[in-house]
């Protein structure tokens, strides 16, 4: 998390010198041209946020336990539910509560029965999203801020809205080359038609 914050700081001194929109977000500044679309803008961005919490919010009430076994990555209104759980039983119920929570536009099912991660997989993990997010920040190719990072296991799952397909490839390219990446699953979308891949 610190190396993110670092390198969007380090993109705002260069890029708030020569482009004055890059102020208007705050420091949440992108290098490129491509940088500061946000396919949905600002309140797609709160709108995210809000969601997210509400889908936490109510795995939380529900299930202190099942709460703690999912992450949930949300972009432009796509929930990608994601975890490690014990039994079948637990991953029917927090779909259930999940796609009980109203706003999500497509829900995406990630869970798996099987052993959670470990704490030294969560350290790994930790340092391919902050590896990947960093390669989508400085690629002028990529409007960074549409998309959403996960990973898990060394699986990297990724949802938001490219621009177009090649933006898409780039994207799913940076991440696939990527040092510790066991896999990648897209949820893009590219001029809202819904695109899932794996690798």
């Amino acid at each position: 998390m610190k190396t993110i914050v670092f390198c969007e700081l380090v993109a705002l001194l260069f890029c708030t010198a020569c482009d004055p929109v890059t102020i208007a977000f705050g420091g949440t500044a992108l290098a490129g041209a491509t940088s500061v679309r946000n396919q949905e803008g600002i309140t797609g961005s709160i709108s995210d946020t809000k969601l997210q919490s509400m889908v936490n919010h109510a795995l939380f009430k529900e299930d202190k336990e099942l709460f703690n076994k999912v992450e949930l990555s949300v972009k432009h209104g796509t929930v990608v539910v994601i975890g490690y759980v014990d039994e079948e039983s637990q991953h029917d119920r927090i779909m259930e509560i999940v796609k009980s929570v109203k706003g999500a536009t497509e829900v995406y099912d990630e869970i798996k029965v099987q052993e959670a991660p470990r704490a030294a997989d969560l350290a790994k993990d930790a340092g391919i999203t902050s590896r990947v997010k960093s390669a989508l920040l400085f690629d002028g190719n990529i409007a960074s801020l549409n998309y959403d990072v996960t990973t898990v296991k060394g699986v990297v799952y990724i949802c938001g809205t490219a621009q177009s397909k090649y933006e898409r490839d780039v994207v799913f390219n940076q991440i696939r080359t990527t040092y510790g990446v066991n896999k990648v699953v897209s949820y893009i979308k590219i001029n809202g038609k819904n695109s899932k891949e794996s690798n």
